[in-house]
């Protein structure tokens, strides 16, 4: 008798936790496919020394960040760089914006991007919300470069 209640129990349990998990799927599937998927590898605070913005069609400067405020706002401005699965890709077109993080490993990290695509570890996506990194980009770091040209 105890054995059938506690069977009873778990099959409950099991089924309970096979239905969270198709619902988490569905879910997540269905962000994807509507907001964009996010950049996997992309460095986490801790472990960035330094970084390097370029933007070369405003200024020829390279804009050199080691404050841990302006590292942190350089890493959350590739949040607006969630890319299309689907979409294909213009090959033709160039990057606008060079983001390059100088890790404490020694190692470094680039993503490139313009109004419609980002490149990021070899592969171009092309990005769900146009023109959103660029324009907050432009305004963050460049906006003094864009007023004197």
């Amino acid at each position: 008798m105890e054995d059938k209640l506690m069977n009873k129990i778990f099959k409950c349990l099991i089924r309970f936790l096979i239905e969270v998990i198709v619902m988490t799927v569905l879910i997540v599937g269905i962000n994807i496919f509507t907001n964009g998927m996010y950049l996997w590898g992309l460095p986490r605070i801790n472990d960035v020394q330094s970084v390097n913005i370029t933007y070369p069609s405003v200024t020829d400067d390279v804009k050199e960040i080691s404050s841990r405020e302006d590292i942190e706002l350089a890493l959350k401005l590739t949040g607006f760089l969630k890319y299309d699965l689907f979409e294909k890709v213009n090959s033709e077109e160039e990057p606008t914006i060079t983001i390059t993080y100088f890790l404490k490993d020694g190692t470094s990290k680039t993503i490139s991007a313009n109004n419609t695509t980002v490149w990021w570890n070899n592969k171009i996506h092309v990005i769900k919300d146009k023109d959103m990194f660029i324009n907050l980009t432009e305004g963050i770091f460049f906006l003094e470069d864009l007023q004197t040209k």
